[in-house]
């Protein structure tokens, strides 16, 4: 082969840890019977199904790692992910990758999973290596209890928010983001950031940040999850109220209104709360985690007006 093409295989593969596809030597005018006589001589290692290894390279674990999402147009993954972000109880060894659903997942190494959905959010570039974010990773791991440990998710968990990979609001909001399209993984996650906020299992993290939100603004602490009845029949349980000026503060996740029927059972209890003298006010978690001043605000002005409405019987 001319010195020139010799050049321009290496400068590409300098580039991917010493890697290069068969595509890229293709693109680089370089045929299959080339790309088999560079094997035969050793300037060329199979490592994959369509990559190759520059011969004077050394192997490396992230070596095997990119090659593997070379092949599959995959992105590392889980443990592997894990490894790469430097949480803690991880390093190298096995290589997982992630690919879109319906992609090829032959691989001649590593463990492959596939999901229907890999957004810009759940993906970063680590050096020449493309991963899932510290978050997207995190949930990953939950996944996969229990070949990994709970333990280990929560250390991994403890890690990420000590370095400040991540942080736990952030984590709670993904955890309500993905509970409501059925994601594995959510329930360990949960039970892990309960414990790390020191949350009972019938209590919500996003009540926690209310009640804290509202005694930050001076405001009186609410009664929580009180059941409201009229007239000896039971209306409903209620996140938050203000029995004397009858308000009450619904706290709505991600996955509230995951179909019609709790749609149209979610219309009928607030119908219900209203008719019976109930203020209804309805909080996103943006709007008590990102926009607090409004939520405070309105619960404020909503008070003020009430006041004086009367104690109900609950």
């Amino acid at each position: 082969m001319a010195p020139n093409l010799d050049g321009a295989i290496a400068e590409r593969a300098c580039r991917q840890l010493g890697l290069i596809t068969r595509a890229q030597l293709h693109e680089l005018g370089v045929s299959d019977a080339a790309i088999r006589r560079r094997c035969r001589v050793g300037s060329l290692v199979a490592v994959g199904t369509r990559t190759f290894r520059a011969g004077a390279v050394p192997p490396t674990w992230k070596m095997r790692v990119l090659s593997v999402c070379l092949d599959l147009g995959g992105v590392a993954s889980h443990r592997t992910a894990a490894a790469l972000h430097g949480l803690a109880g991880f390093g190298p060894g096995v290589v997982e990758v992630s690919v879109v659903k319906g992609s090829s997942t032959r691989t001649r190494t590593g463990v492959v999973h596939t999901t229907t959905n890999l957004g810009p959010d759940d993906l970063v570039q680590l050096g020449e290596i493309p991963a899932t974010s510290v978050a997207r990773t995190l949930f990953g791991l939950a996944a996969l209890v229990p070949d990994v440990t709970e333990e280990r998710v929560r250390d991994a968990v403890d890690c990420a928010v000590r370095d400040g990979q991540a942080s736990d609001s952030w984590l709670w909001w993904r955890l309500e983001r993905l509970r409501c399209r059925g994601r594995n993984g959510v329930a360990v996650m949960e039970d892990v950031l309960r414990a790390r906020a020191g949350i009972g299992p019938t209590e919500s993290w996003l009540e926690c940040v209310a009640l804290n939100r509202l005694a930050a603004a001076g405001l009186p602490r609410p009664v929580v999850q009180q059941r409201i009845r009229l007239r000896g029949a039971f209306v409903a349980r209620v996140d938050l109220c203000y029995p004397a000026e009858r308000v009450v503060i619904e706290l709505i996740g991600y996955d509230a209104h995951s179909s019609r029927a709790q749609m149209i059972a979610g219309a009928n209890r607030r119908n219900e709360l209203q008719l019976a003298g109930w203020e209804v006010l309805e909080f996103t978690y943006d709007d008590v985690v990102r926009a607090p001043e409004r939520f405070v605000g309105m619960v404020a002005r909503t008070l003020a007006a009430r006041a004086g409405v009367g104690q109900p019987r609950l």
